[in-house]
């Protein structure tokens, strides 16, 4: 006999008014039979209020667990009263719809006073944002492939604009006259210091679980909001917080298919299994269920390349060291300087600028993600170096920095940088990368032009990934002046920021590696040994310096570095003299230095 499950939520609908008397369009969902108070899940959309598989949570929210749940619509999207803001209504400034919005939920009769908030992407960034209006009934959030930074993360990155996503995604909501608003604001300023979750975080109290993909748009922003709350947040924000970062991109997110790579099927995250997630955070921060959720690490992350997942206690995983590979002058990428002067250089010409191939883009006409880079190589406005064929296997986690020695003709330009991953077969699949604008080398709120001529530096930062590169592949670094439409393209005129600016200047950039200027790229590696010991399993062991002790609540060992081992039991050691020591649990070891 087949089985029908009908829907038995209610729903209502409301126009709720902000402190401007602006009426935004609510659609509140309630579990048909339910006693007492209810807890409230709240999700602030752009997008249709049961679209991006809004249709499927709400029975799930309700019917089965409980909640009542709450989906609101953007100011100036979906029947909701005034003008899109582009997030700047939704943070802490002079209006702050989200704030006003769980005002009015905490009010209404069937409310617990305890709201939570959810979702993906733009609903990801209204979750970041609402937790830096401080409001006290906030009490958790889900924040999926969202952004706590609109300028870094969203509206540029390294100082460039964030071409493609900026664009694309305003015309798609049909608002693209606001794109200017966005781009006319090239500084960090203080427009966008009220959508900046950093700059609130030590009065941040809210729990959060954060779910990134290492190919999704908004990867960096995730990962840091992650560290800041983690270590600086507010009482109840920091050591509260949790991320699993999958090999996912932004409209691929949960599937095992990426760019021009098909993971195992244990990369996949399902509907049911993310819903479950989400289902036991809300349990536990709202309803006090003790599921175990936080008894779990806090990071879980997907090594792609070994395609396994990992666990730690933090991200990047400790135990990591970090390797810097020199660029040298007859294009290899090696573990020592080079001995003698040289440069690299080539012409960019920003009316045919270096072309984006995939990366951490929504969407792009040939595709998303690890795509193969061998279109660019014979490029003449490109830079290639690789490393010799590995014989052992390479294991990258974290961000991956770029210093460069570099001068330009012009008073300023971009340096990009893509780390590719080229095979036996010869295709160059890109891990990541990232882009700085020279004028904002010294910081995104101030403006330094380079002196045409003259050798200068910058740091590249490489978007963070978690990659092994194999026995028989090479590690290839790929250096430009674009990465467009990814990014807007350097007219190299040295002006103000204009989009799509038509005074183009041809630049002819170099790029040294020699004794004195040294240019490499920073690696963070982790040993294989130690990966296997992160692979496979949620048991964390993480034992503390307490004074002159070390200590660890279950049964654990001290050896001294020359092998003998000074402690076994569990709680802490006896004073201890300074130095090092290994502290060992199974096949888990931690290295700690007693000062």
């Amino acid at each position: 006999m087949l089985w029908i499950i009908l829907p038995s939520y209610s729903h209502d609908f409301y126009m709720v008014p902000m402190r401007d008397s602006i009426k935004l369009a609510t659609d509140v969902y309630k579990p048909t039979f339910y006693t007492g108070r209810l807890h409230t899940i709240l999700v602030r959309t752009p997008y249709g209020r049961t679209d991006v598989g809004l249709n499927y949570f709400i029975p799930y929210i309700t019917d089965i667990k409980g909640y009542a749940l709450v989906i609101q619509s953007l100011r100036g999207f979906q029947g909701s009263e005034g003008e899109p803001s582009v997030f700047r209504t939704d943070g802490w400034g002079d209006l702050q719809d989200g704030y006003d919005a769980v005002n009015w939920i905490i009010s209404q009769s069937w409310s617990s006073g305890k709201v939570c908030g959810s979702w993906f992407s733009a609903m990801g960034i209204t979750q970041y944002l609402l937790a830096g209006t401080l409001h006290p009934a906030y009490k958790c959030a889900v924040p999926l492939v969202g952004a706590h930074s609109v300028y870094h993360y969203a509206a540029f990155y390294g100082g460039e604009f964030r071409k493609n996503l900026v664009e694309n995604w305003l015309n798609g909501l049909g608002v693209g006259y606001l794109i200017d608003t966005v781009a006319n604001h090239p500084n960090y300023d203080s427009s966008w210091v009220i959508m900046n979750l950093d700059e609130r975080v030590s009065s941040v109290n809210v729990p959060m679980f954060h779910f990134a993909g290492w190919f999704d748009i908004f990867l960096e922003s995730q990962i840091n909001a992650f560290i800041n709350l983690q270590y600086n947040g507010g009482p109840l924000a920091r050591g509260n917080q949790k991320i699993i970062i999958g090999p996912w991109g932004h409209l691929t997110f949960g599937q095992t298919t990426q760019g021009d790579l098909t993971f195992p099927s244990n990369a996949s995250l399902s509907f049911s299994d993310l819903n479950d997630a989400l289902g036991r955070w809300y349990d536990y921060w709202l309803k006090g269920v003790n599921n175990g959720i936080m008894d779990e690490p806090p990071v879980k992350f997907y090594i792609m390349g070994i395609n396994e997942w990992a666990y730690a206690d933090t991200f990047p995983p400790r135990g990591l060291y970090y390797r810097n590979w020199y660029l040298h002058g007859d294009g290899t990428l090696r573990l020592y300087k080079p001995a003698s002067d040289s440069f690299s250089v080539y012409v960019y010409d920003p009316n045919d600028p270096t072309p984006t191939i995939g990366g951490n883009e929504m969407s792009l006409p040939g595709g998303t993600g690890p795509k193969d880079q061998r279109p660019l190589l014979s490029r003449s406005d490109v830079l290639v170096f690789q490393s010799d064929v590995l014989t052992d296997t390479v294991v990258v986690i974290g961000n991956i920095i770029a210093k460069l020695y570099i001068e330009s003709d012009r008073y300023d330009t971009d340096f990009a940088v893509r780390i590719a991953d080229v095979y036996p077969d010869g295709k160059a699949i890109l891990v990541s990368d990232g882009i700085i604008k020279a004028r904002y080398r010294y910081g995104f709120d101030r403006e330094v032009l380079l002196n045409p001529g003259s050798i200068d530096s910058v740091e590249v930062k490489v978007w963070a990934t978690a990659w092994a590169f194999m026995p028989g592949h090479r590690i290839m670094v790929i250096i430009s002046s674009a990465n467009y439409p990814r990014f807007e393209a350097n007219p190299n005129n040295g002006g103000p920021f204009v989009r799509d600016d038509t005074f183009k200047l041809v630049a002819t950039n170099k790029i040294y590696h020699s004794p004195n200027y040294p240019s490499y790229i920073k690696i963070p590696m982790y040993p294989t040994t130690a990966i296997k010991e992160m692979v496979g399993t949620t048991v964390m062991f993480k034992p503390e310096i307490k004074g002159k002790n070390i200590c660890y609540g279950g049964n654990y060992e001290i050896f001294n570095l020359a092998g003998r081992r000074i402690f076994k039991g569990k709680g802490c050691s006896q004073d201890l003299k300074r130095g090092v020591y290994i502290a060992k649990r199974g096949k888990t070891t931690r290295v700690l230095i007693v000062k």
